[in-house]
């Protein structure tokens, strides 16, 4: 066979924008030397397209793809069909997938390069060395004869555990040795094999896919087969960056080394507009507690509210065991009112209250309310402070942890340190563990039965009737769970959460349960089962048997009866998850199925069905990672569906009433903080809010009471598909400038009454009107002191559930966050403002002659009464001189109301604040500031 040379190579196809722009930027970096790239993009934007461009077209040297699976490594082989020689030449026998046959393009899985050694009687010895090490630095032995003496016993008594601590200290050992830099000396023969035949082969280029996962072991061993190829070109691909909770320092400084800044992200919006990518919503089911379930909650927050009771009124006690002597302890209030009066410190006292305050003002803010709440009067030295926004719960967490951490703990008496250990258990139950830096959140069985809920599984049939009504045949319904059956029940909640609780089994259940979703003819598959219902049994044998004979797949199937459904089994070595997966989804592409059900370690990442078009997840999964790589199951384009719009649901479980009651709904933020979705006014927004206005990062607005009404809301989205195509505008261009921009929600009553003071005003104030106002006078306010461009354009828009959106175009991201920060301030709360601003109304007065005018003539004739209705903080960056201030002052006069700004940064400032907030002066707005791109 002639030589091969890589410039003959060409790409027969024509890249898509982002796929181009890629393109661009690493022949730039190429060109000036750059042999690292490091790219993010979604599932489905065409990441293999892009390094085999770069293979093919800019690198021009034989490549080695590394990919997590088998089924990507194949992906990479079977694309380069679209790559062609210059002269004809067929290029398949010059790519493989075989580590004992490299060729211009190899495509391996990482393991095949990475697999470690069998464990050798040096490393056992070594392992040993540091177990008995770790015995002494713990003082469970004294000596190394005495650690030594101790393992062995354990060997001969205990071989079980034995062996499980050896390989834990076996895995220590290697990671050291791969942290220390000789990671390739760990490696199986066979991975140095094909290492050695790679480097013979010449490899120039070095492609890592899915190259998050390359956070720990492939990570360490690839940084060394880098310098054993001598260099290469590297270019690693992923839908997201990685997960750095609980990695190695070592390891996350490894990572960023090796790959350096992302030196291009393309956005999910950008390949959906440019139609590469199928258009979805995200929507939210929301579901309540069980009784049984709300009970257990209830008892916990009980139990919190009984221990706050007790450390206020503790009773007096004795002061060692078998002593006579008693003594009253120090109350939680009286330790408060104690420290706030003595301006105590953990380890001094401060002269000043100022720098007191600011030493731990959460503390300090949170304590005043208590004892306020209390009913228990503040020190002469303590000023009223504003209130906090914090939740009452947190509050009292961090009155509680400063108390046992900072008086409890360090008390000479044994019953404060038992009380101590008291709280401590009391608060583990809420998810809270004090430490010694303070308290943290910890594993909480309450979060655990609101998270797996029994009617978190019983929404899927509501919302999959709803779907396969709008869709009918066309439905292809995907539900993943976070496992098949829970192997971890705690002891405090068994009574509640069997060992199906929230997982996938429960849900194929209640799917087979109701009549609807039944006619879906669902199908569970996980890592270990398939499992169907009796009557789609003998058709998915028949279409499973056609489909593995046309492969030459040689599995015999059969069934066992598992109470109401059939387990599938297949007997022959090729029966594997890797085979019934890609069956089975074929078999749902096809319709013979219209659900699957799975895990999301199985039906995840590199799992591919292009006919999805809803996506229900029930997992609690939060890493921007696994997020991503679950919701980009749904979004690859579907030929049978033109117009494919992919609807993709949480089921979020709430009981806000409760302490812990919104930790699901914690998750729930936590998902969508890296998700971008279209919001009903056709702009793109990252974060929960794009889902509806009324989620926020506090609690969702309009939900305690109303979660039906919610629900019904989403239905009816769910229902508008074409609408919801229509506003991603699919064809126009992705404006990637973020902008920053303020939402205005619900309020108090009092914020909009009255009209306008101004003469003649023939119209109240609404909220549109009002918000509108206040927008333009910090506009305009802006542009005259030149903080925002004189070009730019204040827009202003409605969106559902009543709420207003503002923001600015034609300005810098600087000059949109200065906007959107100077609006928050004024329409929000006061919260410690320099200048505030009195808004007046003219409410109509009530007299005979004013009831007695017609309607139609009121507004012209009737008298009105003026009234300071509102105080409004002056913005920020109006409000460090008084020149600026006068400046937002003229246009307030102008557009708002008549009014002086004034200086309240001092005492009778403050004073003048506090009494605003106390006599409902102070704006109640809700007002949320998000990050958006239109």
């Amino acid at each position: 066979m002639p030589e091969i040379r890589l410039p003959d190579i060409c790409f027969r196809g024509q890249l898509r924008p982002s796929q181009a722009e890629v393109a661009r930027i690493a022949s730039e970096k190429l060109a000036m030397g750059k042999r690292r790239l490091h790219i993010v993009a979604p599932p489905g934007s065409g990441k293999t397209v892009m390094g085999l461009y770069i293979w093919a077209e800019l690198v021009g040297k034989p490549a080695l793809v590394l990919s997590p699976n088998s089924a990507i490594q194949a992906q990479w082989a079977a694309r380069t069909e679209l790559f062609e020689h210059r002269h004809g030449m067929d290029l398949a026998p010059l790519i493989s997938t075989d580590p004992q046959m490299p060729g211009l393009l190899t495509s391996l899985t990482y393991q095949s390069v990475t697999l470690p050694a069998r464990a050798t009687e040096f490393t056992a010895a070594r392992a040993i060395d540091l177990w008995a090490q770790s015995l002494i630095d713990k003082n469970q032995a004294a000596s190394e004869q005495e650690a030594d003496d101790w393992i062995e016993g354990l060997r001969d008594h205990n071989p079980n555990f034995y062996n499980e601590r050896l390989a834990a200290f076996r895995k220590q050992i290697r990671e050291q040795d791969a942290i220390g830099g000789r990671a390739m000396t760990l490696l199986h023969r066979a991975s140095l094999d094909t290492l050695v035949r790679l480097r013979d082969y010449g490899v120039g280029l070095l492609i890592l896919d899915e190259c998050h996962h390359l956070m720990g072991h492939w990570g360490r061993v690839l940084a060394e087969v880098s310098e054993y190829l001598n260099g290469p070109v590297i270019v690693g691909l992923t839908a997201t960056p990685p997960d750095r909770e609980g990695k190695k320092r070592e390891d996350t400084q490894r990572y960023d080394h090796f790959f350096g800044m992302i030196d291009f992200e393309v956005p999910v919006p950008a390949v959906v507009k440019d139609g590469y990518l199928a258009p979805y919503q995200d929507l939210a089911y929301f579901v309540r507690p069980s009784e049984s379930e709300l009970e257990f909650i209830a008892s916990v927050d009980q139990q919190f509210s009984k221990l706050v009771e007790e450390l206020c009124h503790p009773c007096t006690r004795s002061d060692e065991p078998g002593s006579l002597i008693l003594r009253p302890p120090e109350s939680l209030i009286d330790w408060l009112v104690r420290v706030l009066r003595d301006q105590q410190l953990p380890t001094r006292r401060t002269s000043q209250w100022r720098l007191f305050f600011t030493a731990d003002p959460r503390f300090v803010t949170a304590a005043v309310w208590f004892l306020s709440s209390q009913q228990t009067a503040l020190p002469n030295n303590v000023p009223e402070l504003l209130p906090s926004d914090e939740a009452e719960d947190e509050r009292l967490i961090t009155l509680i942890d400063r108390y046992t951490r900072h008086y409890l703990r360090r008390s000479p008496h044994a019953a404060d340190h038992q009380t101590a250990t008291r709280v401590v258990d009391r608060l583990r139950m809420l998810g809270v563990q004090i430490t010694d830096s303070g308290p943290r959140a910890c594993a909480s069985p309450v979060s655990r039965v609101i998270a797996y809920t029994r009617n978190k599984t019983r929404a899927v049939v509501p919302i999959l009737r709803h779907e396969a009504q709008i869709l009918g045949a066309d439905l292809r319904a995907v539900v993943i769970a976070d496992f098949e059956k829970s192997s971890a029940i705690r002891s405090e909640v068994a009574h509640l959460l069997d060992e199906e609780a929230g997982g996938a089994v429960a849900a194929f259940r209640m799917l087979l349960d109701a009549p609807e979703t039944n006619q879906l003819d669902p199908v569970l598959v996980t890592g270990s089962s398939v499992l169907v219902d009796t009557d789609l049994l003998d058709r998915i044998i028949s279409e499973a048997n056609a489909w593995l004979q046309e492969r030459g797949i040689n599995v015999e199937l059969s069934s066992a009866l598992q109470g109401m459904f059939h387990e599938l089994n297949g007997r022959g070595s090729d029966w594997c998850p890797r085979v019934y997966v890609e069956m089975l989804t074929e078999l749902f592409q096809r319709g013979t199925t219209r659900c699957l059900v799975g895990t999301r370690g199985l039906l995840g990442e590199g799992w591919d069905a292009n006919s999805v078009n809803v996506l229900v997840d029930l997992s609690t999964a939060t890493t921007s990672m696994t997020v991503n790589q679950l919701r980009g199951r749904s979004l690859r384009l579907d030929p049978k569906q033109p117009r494919k719009l992919a609807n993709n649901w949480d089921v979020v479980c709430i009981a806000p009433e409760f302490s812990k009651g919104l930790d699901d709904y914690r998750r729930f933020l936590r998902k969508h903080e890296t998700i971008f979705g279209v919001c009903d006014d056709g702009s793109i927004e990252k974060g929960v809010g794009h889902v509806h206005a009324a989620f926020t990062q506090l609690k969702p607005e309009l939900v305690d009471g109303s979660v039906s009404q919610l629900n019904s809301d989403m239905l009816v989205r769910a229902a508008k598909r074409e609408a919801a195509y229509e506003l991603w505008q699919i064809g126009k261009t992705y404006g990637g400038q973020p902008i920053r921009a303020v939402e205005i929600g619900s309020h108090q009553a009092k914020f909009t009454e009255g009209y306008p003071p101004f003469a003649k005003a023939k119209r109240p104030w609404d909220r549109l009107s009002l918000v509108s106002a206040i927008s333009e006078v910090v506009f305009a306010s802006l542009q005259e002191i030149s903080q925002i461009s004189a070009a730019s354009v204040l827009k202003i828009n409605t969106r559902d559930g009543g709420y207003i959106r503002v923001f600015l175009v034609g300005v810098s991201a600087e000059e949109s966050r200065i906007f959107a920060q100077s609006v928050r301030e004024t329409l929000g709360p006061l919260s410690s403002p320099r200048y505030v601003i009195p808004r007046s109304v003219d409410v109509p007065a009530d007299t005979l002659t004013n009831r007695l005018l017609p309607q139609l003539l009121r507004p012209w004739l009737e008298r009105r009464d003026r009234q300071q209705w509102m105080l409004h903080a002056v913005p920020t960056v109006l409000a460090s001189k008084r020149d600026l201030a006068a400046v937002f002052e003229k246009h307030w006069n102008a557009k708002v109301s008549p009014g002086q700004a004034m200086f309240v940064k001092n005492l009778q400032g403050e004073e003048l604040v506090i009494d605003a907030i106390r006599n409902d002066l102070s704006p109640a707005t809700i007002v949320h500031e998000k990050e958006m791109f239109l």
